[in-house]
């Protein structure tokens, strides 16, 4: 107690005398030029800022990156704070002399920069979390809440390490301890750290977002409703939430049916066998033109289209019908399956023929003697 107390005096004393003899050989003259300095970045900080701004947004203009007006108002901020807290530092070495002022002095305006950084990026967190969830890049969906929160843990761990820094407070020990803790925590949340890799796994490769209609296979299909830190939360179409670890959905093969650009559509139009071979051709050629002018599928090169005449079942000549719907929208998809539906019921009906149902026939030998056959049963 008694060392630290006679340390602490001996650094008051020494910065008292350091004050002193500083105040005894500055002059007026020196003074005016470093406070008018000072005094003239203060005023111009907010040009300053602008001027830093504008040089950012241009460096990210050229990959595509637009600032927000939040994300801009904490930078301009913080700009603003550099600027002035390095104005005082400049000034700073020509008033005060070396020694113990002027480290003191250096290191308080170099804590000032760290919180200004580091509280800068502190409050942009959020922002740039929530760019996972924007539109504009290229709806890489995801729930960043807890991203967030890993990324401020992150800058307040690093902010408080690089503040002790500039003080000289060795954290050595400390260090060693948050290390040996860590490993305890690592060793007891192994499950939770495996979710997590397996949940940024799933991130970078964008096989689901949120929204997505997908199916796990061979377990159930379901909406992604959120990705957290752990789990994902899907909701089935049986409107029951489902909470499935990262880890399950990263080894397993998902089917996500919102990301396909087209729906399909393949049904066979059976005709009765008593139909002549122009009128099967009829109805396959105007079905043909159906598909072709109809507007409502997408007819490119990379989706084959294919309206042929295909197996001969039963009771029925069938026509195959495989082509693709022009969007992934279910509700479209029914809107065009059932006017496919009424143009096959027209054409048929055109082409003076008949769709086949299946039928049975049963023939009953005339000869036999139904009495004596009901009495033996």
């Amino acid at each position: 107690m008694e060392n630290s107390s006679g340390t602490i005096s001996s650094f008051v004393t020494e910065v008292t005398n350091g004050f002193q003899s500083w105040m005894t050989s500055f002059t007026f003259e020196a003074l005016f030029w470093p406070l008018a300095f000072v005094l003239l970045v203060f005023l111009f900080r907010r040009w300053f800022s602008a001027l830093c701004l504008s040089a950012m947004r241009v460096l990210l203009k050229r990959f595509q990156v637009d600032l927000s007006d939040e994300v801009a108002q904490q930078f301009r901020t913080a700009a603003q704070i550099l600027v002035v807290t390095f104005a005082v530092f400049a000034a700073s070495e020509n008033l005060v002399s070396d020694g113990v002022g002027k480290v003191f002095l250096d290191r308080v305006l170099a804590s000032i920069a760290t919180i200004a950084i580091f509280g800068a990026w502190f409050q942009l967190s959020g922002p740039f979390a929530s760019l996972l969830r924007s539109e504009n890049s290229q709806r890489i969906a995801v729930e960043a809440d807890w991203i967030q929160r890993l990324t401020q843990f992150a800058i307040l761990l690093f902010g408080l390490t690089s503040l002790l820094k500039v003080w000289q407070i060795d954290i050595t020990g400390a260090l060693t301890g948050v290390g040996v803790l860590g490993a305890g925590l690592a060793i007891a949340t192994q499950d939770l750290i495996r979710n997590l890799v397996a949940g940024m796994t799933n991130i970078s490769e964008k096989r689901f977002e949120t929204g997505d209609a997908i199916q796990v296979e061979g377990q159930f299909v379901g909406t992604v409703k959120r990705i957290d830190l752990r789990s994902t939360l899907i909701v089935g179409f049986d409107q029951i939430p489902r909470y499935i670890p990262n880890s399950d959905l990263s080894n397993s093969i998902v089917l996500n049916y919102s990301a396909r650009k087209h729906r399909r559509i393949m049904l066979k139009v059976p005709l009765v066998l008593s139909a002549t071979q122009e009128q099967i051709e009829t109805v396959r050629d105007a079905l043909r033109n159906y598909c072709t002018t109809s507007g409502d599928f997408y007819l490119d090169e990379d989706a084959p289209n294919y309206v042929y005449v295909g197996d001969l079942g039963p009771s029925s000549v069938d026509i195959l019908i495989y082509i693709w719907t022009n969007g992934p929208d279910y509700e479209e998809y029914l809107a065009v399956s059932e006017r496919l539906t009424l143009a096959i019921l027209k054409i048929t009906r055109d082409a003076n023929t008949a769709l086949a149902y299946p039928t049975q026939t049963l023939k009953v030998d005339p000869t036999l003697d139904f009495e004596s056959f009901k009495a033996k049963g």
